[in-house]
């Protein structure tokens, strides 16, 4: 079965759930009571010591996953510009870290260089409560390890969908989860549609092509979850996540370096990451008071979403053969 057809059985069963009138927003992950989540706050904690706000929030969210220190009023400009996807974990903290510690491979070589990279992933997966998308990340991260230990092939788009099938298995009610639905239409739209749409911008300045067409194209593949359950349409969203994407790998990086060093130097180490969240938090809060930054989207036939996402599918396969 080509891996388009298990994508549309899963979309299928998201739109039939809706049909039957189960709220897609009806079940969410928990917080995660660990031993690890005294140590998740005491992090929080310190980080909002440290750095003032929104600043401090904002790096909690990105590290942590603790969405409850976020004021009021940014997470009201997040919401209108679409960017309160990146105030929150993800799974491309889990990437970046696997990523960091593959580079070791040279010195310690790559099979010992995987296992660890994996364990530290399985750490960070605890440490942020389990939540839906760094559990997905994992997942993926996994099976990819495995391909390479194995020497197979690595097939992202069957990856993602064994990882679906996985997790549903283990709890059938995620596919009601909005956290679940985005973050596999979003890894969707970066593993089979970014790469597509980043070879037709040839008239997107280089500097920003691939953050554009990544945006781009999550915001295709997610935009009918959005309007179902938030009726919001941000019409400035495309530019804000442009302007800010790029420096989520800076933030994750410095963060983590200056919230080490922070026990033995202060908050003075904070200036790293400080620079890069000042100017975060600036661009939302600029654009979040343009006029029109958002507008409602009313409620409409399911009938609307199914055809959308079949005429997207049918642009996307001519991109594919063209």
């Amino acid at each position: 079965m080509k891996p388009q057809v298990l994508l549309v059985l899963l979309l299928g069963l998201v739109l039939l759930l809706r049909l039957q009138g189960v709220p897609l927003e009806g079940w969410q992950a928990s917080e995660t009571e660990n031993k690890l989540t005294p140590v998740r706050r005491q992090l929080a904690d310190n980080i909002n010591r440290l750095l003032p706000e929104p600043q401090g929030a904002l790096l909690s969210g990105i590290l942590l996953g603790v969405k409850s220190d976020l004021p009021k009023h940014f997470k009201e400009a997040l919401v209108n510009t679409s960017t309160i996807h990146i105030a929150v974990v993800s799974g491309q903290n889990l990437s970046l870290l696997a990523g960091f510690i593959l580079n070791l491979a040279g010195l310690i070589g790559r099979r010992k260089a995987i296992i660890l990279s994996w364990l530290a992933c399985l750490f960070y997966t605890f440490l942020t409560g389990l939540e839906i998308p760094v559990l997905r990340a994992f997942i993926m991260v996994s099976f990819t390890f495995l391909a390479q230990i194995l020497g197979r092939e690595n097939e992202s788009v069957w990856i993602l969908i064994l990882t679906a099938l996985l997790m549903l298995i283990f709890q059938p009610l995620w596919i009601t989860s909005i956290s679940f639905q985005l973050s596999f239409l979003a890894t969707l739209a970066v593993v089979a549609v970014a790469p597509r749409v980043i070879e037709r911008l040839k008239f997107v300045p280089e500097i920003i092509r691939e953050d554009f067409g990544v945006s781009f194209s999550a915001q295709l593949l997610t935009f009918p979850i959005i309007a179902l359950n938030f009726h919001n349409l941000s019409l400035i969203g495309l530019l804000v996540n442009t302007l800010v994407l790029w420096t989520i790998t800076p933030i994750m990086i410095l963060g983590v370096v200056s919230l080490s060093l922070s026990f033995l130097f202060g908050n003075v180490v904070m200036l790293l990451p400080g620079v890069f969240l000042t100017y975060f938090v600036y661009i939302v809060n600029f654009f979040a008071q343009v006029p029109l930054a958002s507008i409602y989207i009313p409620s409409m036939p399911i009938i609307v979403w199914v055809g959308y996402y079949l005429l997207l599918s049918g642009i996307i396969m001519m991109l594919r053969k063209s």
